[in-house]
């Protein structure tokens, strides 16, 4: 069997932002060819919070202008310099729904796109909150509610909630009996 090592011959910056940036490597893969690989490197995880009370998860309904849609999706954002991933987590859900968290526990952590992306997905659960105020971030959240798992597995059937952030957090709380 041959080596499945890759050998990075260089590394090269071809776009920064402050979110990310796109890293272009030269490699020789095990059987001597050459190639270009092109990635985006992010210096920073993103967290999502898994809220559920009552047998029901909260979720927040946002236009999201990269695919066009409005969707469904779980609290969730970056997280800042010098901010722990629970911090974040707790942060966003504050933010994006005006329920805080009154314990927090990591659930899964995950790498959505490792074939093209570095970045790292840190889910928390939180399964038990508590509303803290009625104003939420308006330019994220266009609304908030509380869906049973049937009614989350219907909206997953209508592509209402596209993303892996969300959906393997939901999936898997569904699975271990978390909510119904």
């Amino acid at each position: 069997m041959a080596n499945a090592a890759w050998e990075v011959l260089d590394v090269s910056v071809e776009h920064a932002n402050p979110w990310f940036q796109v890293w272009r490597r030269q490699i020789r893969l095990p059987d001597g060819s050459l190639i270009r690989y092109f990635s985006a490197q992010y210096d920073r995880s993103a967290v999502g919070v898994l809220a559920l009370n009552g047998g029901k998860a909260l979720l927040v309904r946002q236009y999201r202008v990269l695919i066009d849609p409005e969707v469904w999706a779980i609290p969730a954002g970056g997280v800042d310099v010098g901010e722990t991933s629970l911090a974040a987590a707790g942060r966003e859900l504050l933010e994006e729904t005006g329920h805080a968290a009154l314990a927090l526990r990591p659930l899964i952590a995950f790498y959505p796109t490792y074939g093209s992306s570095n970045q790292l997905f840190e889910i928390f659960l939180a399964e038990r909150t508590e509303r803290r105020c009625e104003q939420i971030d308006g330019n994220e959240v266009l609304e908030t509610d509380w869906f049973d798992g049937g009614e989350v597995m219907e909206m997953i059937a209508r592509n209402e909630i596209p993303d892996s952030l969300s959906l393997v957090p939901l999936l898997l709380a569904m699975r271990q009996g978390l909510f119904g």
